[in-house]
């Protein structure tokens, strides 16, 4: 049986996000925390280009999203 999948943010490096570096049990709930923190916070356009990746089986991770403006990112 697979492990359930989750979720994490990059930054525009492709490194989990320096602000953002949580797992998250679900995409919505990974892009949510992306757009809020991006509306109130980020100030900096290179801090406020965020991508999603999620969990493998192997336990590694595989990029569901590149890096763009927050409020581009979409389900």
């Amino acid at each position: 049986m697979s492990a359930p999948r989750r979720y994490r943010l990059i930054d525009a490096a492709l490194q989990p996000h320096p602000h953002l570096d949580d797992e998250y049990a679900s995409l919505p709930e990974a892009l949510d925390a992306a757009i809020h923190w991006s509306l109130l916070l980020a100030f900096d356009p290179i801090q406020s280009s965020i991508g999603v990746e999620v969990s493998t089986d192997s336990g590694s991770w595989r990029t569901l999203q590149l890096p763009s403006s927050a409020k581009a990112l979409t389900l």
